[in-house]
């Protein structure tokens, strides 16, 4: 993930796609990923997630594979995102204390990630696809062992609607998302002239802050609250993300990218348990595959925005459209959820 967060978009380019065409293919990567997720989901529910979450990684590790081989549309493929959130779902059923479990297991994912954000200084962009073909398979024999109890509940239903309904506030994280993140290292090139090896070291600051703050963010909820600490912290990033395409140099962006990412992203572990707690263990693969996939759909459309803003030179307005947008859904978050603060 730090790797490719980099390369994927320098990559698509130097093999001849346009912004536009790049923005493109990121967005049917997103939209074809998040069907794969939800389906998944739905089945790791009704027949057992570990078997789904298998299949998920598999299909990632081919795609990475025919993407080093230069073919632009398997990247599609890669994106299947543990499978709408079945690895969170075995995860809470081996955990005593999810809150902490979820925060140790954030943190080593962005400690791993800074590691693949200074790749590009030592390998080029194919060779670094051929190592995420080797890691999907690492990931991939390292979901083998593991024991699940729970064999499935055959049936379909989602008695948790009303609340799963509540959390399309992610629809609207997602739009915003869609339309800048996914291109953040086209636009360090793009508005600075830097290159993978330069930006490097600023995506692997990003995440190593992050890897730190994401454990911190468990310590910090319970203090102040789950729903405050999200608010809070999404709050002070969309003020740092109205700044970013104002910055003057490469310097001053990179500090205000990274605290930002460091900001807005910190609380994931606390989401997720927040999430995981309104949910019968029964409807958690499927509920965590619907507000995957709420927030999916918008975030497949938003890099095809962004890439034609891009194409027309324009490298300040999707910021903008994404700062409003997380800004109302955080009001709806708080909204909706504030009587919840309890859980």
């Amino acid at each position: 993930m730090g790797s490719n967060s980099i390369i994927i978009s320098l990559y698509l380019l130097s093999l001849g796609l346009s912004a536009l065409e790049i923005g493109e293919l990121l967005s049917l990567g997103v939209l074809v990923g998040s069907f794969v997720s939800l389906i998944l989901s739905f089945l790791g529910d009704l027949y057992g997630r570990k078997k789904f979450a298998i299949i998920s990684r598999l299909i990632s590790t081919v795609s990475f594979f025919f993407l080093f081989l230069g073919i632009p549309i398997a990247y599609i493929f890669s994106l299947t995102w543990g499978a709408g959130g079945l690895l969170f779902s075995l995860l809470a059923e081996k955990s005593s204390n999810l809150d902490k479990a979820l925060g140790v297991r954030q943190s080593l994912t962005i400690l791993f990630s800074v590691v693949g954000s200074l790749l590009p200084i030592f390998l080029e962009y194919r060779g670094i696809l051929f190592l995420d073909v080797l890691i999907n398979l690492v990931a991939l024999s390292l979901l083998l062992p593991i024991t699940e109890k729970f064999k499935g509940s055959k049936k379909l239903k989602i008695g948790s609607i009303k609340v799963v309904s509540k959390f399309s506030t992610e629809a609207i994280i997602g739009l915003g998302a869609g339309l800048v993140i996914p291109l953040m290292s086209l636009w360090f090139y793009l508005k600075f002239g830097v290159t993978g090896p330069e930006m490097s070291p600023v995506f692997a600051l990003s995440e190593l802050t992050l890897a730190f703050s994401s454990y911190g963010s468990v310590l910090l909820a319970e203090r102040l609250g789950r729903v405050k600490t999200i608010v809070y912290t999404h709050s002070l990033a969309i003020v740092l993300l109205f700044l970013l395409p104002l910055s003057p140099d490469f310097l001053i962006a990179s500090l205000i990218f990274v605290v930002r990412n460091v900001l807005m992203n910190m609380t994931s572990p606390v989401f997720e348990s927040f999430l995981l707690r309104l949910i019968p263990e029964e409807e958690r693969g499927r509920a965590n595959g619907i507000v995957n996939f709420m927030e999916s759909i918008p975030r497949a459309i938003g890099p095809s925005i962004g890439g034609y803003f891009f194409n027309e030179g324009n490298l300040f307005l999707p910021f903008f459209i994404t700062g409003f947008l997380y800004s109302f859904a955080t009001i709806l978050f708080f909204i909706w959820f504030k009587r919840e603060e309890h859980l």
